[in-house]
C-alpha cells in the first residue's frame, strides 16, 4: 500500500507538475528569488522572437526557448513554471498586465507584418521594366543630381490596394510618372502601364 501511495505520489508530483523536470513551480520560485525572471517557450524560435524580447527587457524579464523534443512532464513543468512567472510579474505591474503585454505583442507584429507588405509592393513597382528605365533616365538627365522615389499609400484598405507614386522630388514638388496600383493580397501590379482611369 505504500509502495502504490509514494509510486502515485512520485508520478503524480513528476508527470502533473513536471517536479523533476528544469522548469516547474518550485525552480520558477528559486528563479524569482535570485532574479531571474524570465518566461520559458517550448518549440522553434518564433519569427517575432527579437520584438517579443525586447519589449519582454522593457518589463525587466527574457523570454527563453527550450526546444522542440519535450516530454508531457516537461510541458506540464513549463506551464506552473509561466504561471508563477506571469503571477510574479502581475503583482509588479498590475492584474491583467500579461493581457495586455500580449495585447501590445499582437499590435507590433501587426505593424511589421504592414511594414513587410509594404517592402514587397515596393519591390514589385520597382522591378517593373518602365520604373527601371525612368530611374536609368532620370538619373542620366540630371548627371545623379535627382532621384526617383516610390511613395506608397493605401488606396483600399477592405480590398488591401496600395498605390504607388513613381516620382522626381525636383526640389519643389514630387512629379509623378506613374501610379500603380497594387493588390498585397496576390503581390500584383493592376494597371501595368501605371496609369490610372482618366490619365
Amino acid at each position: 500500500m505504500t509502495i502504490l501511495l509514494f509510486g502515485g505520489l512520485y508520478f503524480g508530483l513528476r508527470f502533473a507538475y513536471g517536479l523533476f523536470t528544469p522548469f516547474n513551480f518550485w525552480t520558477a520560485g528559486q528563479d524569482i528569488k535570485n532574479g531571474k525572471i524570465q518566461i520559458t517557450e517550448i518549440g522553434e524560435m518564433p519569427l517575432n522572437f527579437e520584438q517579443k524580447q525586447k519589449l519582454a527587457n522593457s518589463y525587466g524579464f527574457d523570454f527563453n526557448l527550450f526546444g522542440c523534443n519535450v516530454t508531457t512532464d516537461v510541458i506540464n513543468g513549463t506551464e506552473y513554471y509561466n504561471k508563477t512567472m506571469v503571477h510574479h510579474l502581475e503583482s509588479k505591474y498590475g492584474i491583467g498586465w500579461w493581457a495586455k503585454f500580449n495585447a501590445q505583442l499582437d499590435s507590433i507584429d501587426k505593424a511589421n507584418s504592414a511594414d513587410l507588405t509594404i517592402d514587397k509592393v515596393l519591390d514589385l513597382v520597382a522591378e517593373r521594366k518602365i520604373v527601371k528605365d525612368q530611374i536609368k533616365l532620370i538619373d542620366s538627365l540630371s548627371k545623379s543630381q535627382r532621384h526617383i522615389s516610390l511613395v506608397p499609400t493605401m488606396d483600399d484598405s477592405t480590398k488591401n490596394i496600395y498605390l504607388v507614386k513613381v516620382g522626381e522630388d525636383n526640389g519643389m514638388n514630387l512629379v509623378t510618372y506613374y501610379n500603380f496600383l497594387v493588390d498585397a493580397n496576390s503581390m500584383t501590379i493592376i494597371n501595368a502601364d501605371g496609369k490610372l482611369e482618366g490619365q
